[in-house]
């Protein structure tokens, strides 16, 4: 495997997840982020994008869940004024359905491809992609469902984060319910952790294609600005099976 190390990256606004990331997303990737409901997917998301507009790299939100008011209040309580970045034409905050962003995406002269135009659009947040999990009982329609997402997103040239749900809140893994991890050229994972009778949060990335990166489990807090990536988790194994136990390392 190559290591992609003069490729040109894509920062995540976060300074530790980029360096965990060898340097940021490679530029073009589509990545995955998964997690329980409030680890902070939006956000990390919205992180991204935000990053994107200080850069100069307009960019759009798709939210099947939210409305574009309830994506404004949510950011203005972290400190961003996503209003703002929309009348700058830097940032596009679009509801839709699945089958409506879809089929707008598969169009090469469709709505997703004319936004991307106009805006110079460098970077997408898809929120989320568990909600194309309910258009098919199928598993192989699936995988072609988000086969072609990736595969449009990367033909209009722009570097995505596709927020998963995982319903299992401390541990578990369901690796029938993981296709678009191994379609996604990365995988962040955020996760509850119980520890010392305390819950507290761990990031790690559990697939960068083609580049190496950190395999640490780090601790990470939502604050003002985002998340803010802390220190690795030491002398503890099982934090992301729900198990954790003191490690056998001396």
């Amino acid at each position: 495997m190559s290591d992609l190390v003069d490729t040109p990256r894509t920062p995540t606004g976060c300074a530790i997840l980029d360096r965990m990331l060898g340097g940021g997303l490679v530029e073009g990737y589509c990545a995955v982020v998964e997690g329980s409901p409030g680890t902070g997917k939006t956000t990390l998301g919205l992180q991204f994008l935000i990053e994107g507009c200080k850069r100069g790299e307009p960019g759009i939100a798709i939210t099947f869940e939210e409305f574009p008011e309830q994506y404004y209040d949510n950011a203005e309580q972290l400190g961003w004024d996503l209003r703002k970045l929309e009348a700058q034409g830097l940032l596009k905050i679009q509801f839709s359905d699945p089958i409506t962003f879809l089929e707008g995406l598969e169009d090469i002269d469709g709505h997703i491809a004319e936004l991307v135009d106009e805006m110079g659009a460098k970077r997408i947040l898809v929120d989320s992609v568990s909600h194309f999990e309910r258009l098919t009982g199928d598993a192989s329609t699936l995988r072609r469902i988000e086969t072609d997402l990736v595969h449009a997103l990367k033909r209009e040239g722009l570097t995505s984060i596709l927020l998963k749900e995982n319903p299992h809140v401390l541990g578990g893994w369901d690796k029938g319910d993981n296709r678009i991890a191994f379609i996604a050229d990365a995988l962040i994972l955020l996760r509850y952790i119980e520890l010392d009778s305390e819950i507290k949060r761990g990031i790690v990335i559990l697939k960068m294609r083609g580049s190496d990166h950190e395999k640490e489990i780090r601790q990470y807090k939502i604050q003002p600005n985002g998340i803010v990536v802390g220190e690795p988790f030491q002398g503890v194994a099982g934090l992301f099976v729900g198990a954790a136990r003191g490690s056998d390392k001396s």
